[in-house]
């Protein structure tokens, strides 16, 4: 064989490249080369590992919101395996709503819940004292691209509130929250507990609106003086009207015909219930809503059924007239 024929001798130089260059020459690397790139995908995948862990150290020890929430934001959509790395042990995404919120509550001294973890389904979950031996809560996944998740207790499959960290939403729904705290729960829990549950809830709104300035409804628990309450049905039946009335009386009450034609009802520590139809500048009628009124701006519709048994009464028996209406882009 002549010189001219001999086969040169290949030296290979380690090269300033990046990773994707070198998976993608792999095919056409020597051995050498193609335990390099497996190398540097390696390294790689384990680097994405460590920014995984110190993101969750933010999420479990800072004392900053901002930090907090943003830490949370990257973790729910995190993918921390890879091709060349898995991770057996995980959390799931929907753990980290819930830890985020743990965390933001204790951040202001009101952490309510606890936290804890199922063997039995691999996740983790919340439980609230006086209440735990009904169910617990979870959060689920939206399933489309919003990247949202829904406030959900377990047994029962009703989901309380939305929150999206990326749009900086929250809200509530009226429905889940009359179902599961005023009918499931009725005679079961005691009303020191589902007060509490509410005020858990109000917490969790009040501190991502005044921390974040997440746009937040709090529907039929929203005890604002200037909250309305808009009802499913705009065309309330003078049946439904009646039936106020005779309840009313029922409970020793009296309905009064308002200046403006409202019907209004006096109750305790000069907490004042009106119910009218709003109407808009054009004078057509924009359906019919639920004013609650007091000194402390401290009591909702949600607190006034609690307590009044007649109103709630009331309220349920003509539930497909009368449900506060939830934001129909989040709930059915």
């Amino acid at each position: 064989m002549s010189k001219d024929e001999r086969q040169a001798t290949e030296t290979f130089e380690p090269q300033e490249s990046t990773t994707e260059s070198t998976a993608a020459n792999a095919a056409t690397l020597s051995t050498s080369g193609r335990l390099m790139a497996y190398n540097d995908q390696l390294k790689d995948s384990l680097k994405h590992g460590q920014v995984f862990t110190e993101l969750l150290d933010t999420l479990i020890e800072t004392t900053s919101a901002t930090e907090l929430l943003t830490a949370a934001q990257r973790l729910v959509a995190y993918q921390l395996d890879t091709s060349f790395v898995t991770f057996p042990q995980q959390y799931s995404q929907s753990d980290f709503y819930l830890i985020f919120l743990n965390r933001l509550l204790a951040l202001h001294g009101r952490e309510r819940v606890i936290l804890q973890s199922s063997d039995r389904f691999h996740e983790l979950y919340h439980e609230f004292l006086g209440i735990n031996t009904h169910g617990y809560f979870v959060f689920q996944l939206e399933e489309t691209a919003q990247r949202g998740a829904y406030y959900t207790e377990k047994n029962t499959g009703e989901t309380l509130f939305y929150l999206n960290f990326e749009k900086q939403v929250l809200r509530f729904n009226s429905r889940a929250l009359t179902q599961l705290l005023l009918v499931d729960y009725e005679g079961k829990v005691a009303e020191t507990a589902l007060r509490g549950f509410e005020n858990y809830l109000l917490d969790i709104g009040k501190f991502l609106k005044e921390d974040f300035g997440f746009d937040t409804d709090f529907t039929l628990m929203d005890p604002s003086n200037s909250a309305v309450y808009q009802l499913a049905d705009p065309n309330l039946s003078s049946t439904v009207l009646d039936k106020l009335f005779v309840e009313t009386a029922k409970g020793g009450r009296i309905l009064e015909r308002g200046a403006e034609g409202e019907a209004v009802l006096k109750l305790d520590d000069h907490v004042v219930v009106r119910l009218f139809s709003q109407e808009t500048r054009e004078n057509e009628t924009d359906g019919w809503v639920l004013k609650v009124s007091d000194p402390e701006h401290k009591e909702s519709w949600f607190d006034i059924l609690l307590k009044y048994s007649f109103l709630r009464a009331w309220y349920l028996d003509n539930l497909a007239s009368l449900e506060i209406r939830a934001d129909s882009l989040y709930f059915n």
